[in-house]
């Protein structure tokens, strides 16, 4: 069994890396041993972002902690609805709906992504898409 913490700091942690992202899973059933939900602290540099995709399993929460996004959601099928999301925003994003984030903006988008049930942080962490770099080392984008 996985020790409870009462916190989780970004350097305990491995990071995530491809070559549109850098992220940190604060939370996860193998990390923390939370079961219903998994927390990744995810960074856009400015022209990057994810392209339209779905968590096919899992509801996900963007919290934007700092910059400003483009946001597509297709609450159904083929009917994207578009905005801006900046500092303080939260987007709801339902089990299975399609949806992209891009950072149009000059400075790093910071969000703090949310899934309920885990799930997409551990496909994140197993893709040959993403470098893993161990906790404590300092990642470099290429």
């Amino acid at each position: 069994m996985i020790a409870n913490k009462v916190a989780v700091s970004p350097a305990e942690v491995e990071t995530i890396m491809a070559d549109w992202v850098t992220g940190k899973i604060l939370a996860d059933p193998s990390q923390n041993g939370v079961a219903n939900v998994s927390a990744v602290s995810i960074y856009f540099q400015p022209g990057k972002g994810h392209a339209r995709h779905s968590h096919p399993d899992s509801e996900q929460l963007i919290f934007v902690i700092g910059g400003e996004a483009h946001m597509m959601i297709e609450f159904e099928e083929g009917k994207p609805q578009e905005r801006t999301i900046r500092t303080g925003d939260l987007v709801s994003i339902p089990k299975g709906a399609y949806h992209s984030t891009f950072n149009l903006g000059w400075e790093p988008v910071r969000i703090l992504a949310i899934y309920s049930p885990p799930g997409p942080e551990a496909a994140m962490r197993n893709s040959a898409e993403f470098d893993v770099i161990p906790a404590g080392e300092i990642p470099i984008q290429a």
